[in-house]
């Protein structure tokens, strides 16, 4: 009888964990992209080799905003660290 059970209850573990890995993934394929514009009212620093999207995401989450990234106005603008609010 216990080699009928340690069987079973493997494949009832397989079967579980399958099943919620595919949940997972139709949950994840589902879900809407949001699309932010920053604005440019929070810019700072020059971003640089040094200075970079790490560094500028690290100093606005420090300064309670929710995401921050090295933008320009236009392609001649040097990049600055933006923060941004969502």
């Amino acid at each position: 009888m216990g080699i009928t059970k340690t069987p079973m209850a493997c494949l009832l573990i397989v079967i579980l964990t399958v099943s919620v890995s595919h949940y997972d993934v139709l949950a994840l394929g589902g879900a809407e992209t949001k699309t932010f514009t920053f604005n440019f009212d929070h810019c700072g620093r020059v971003c640089s080799d040094d200075y970079g999207r790490y560094e500028c995401f690290t100093d606005c989450w420090v300064a309670r905003y929710s995401d921050g990234d090295c933008l320009s106005r236009s392609p001649n603008d040097p990049k600055r660290c933006c923060c941004q609010t969502i």
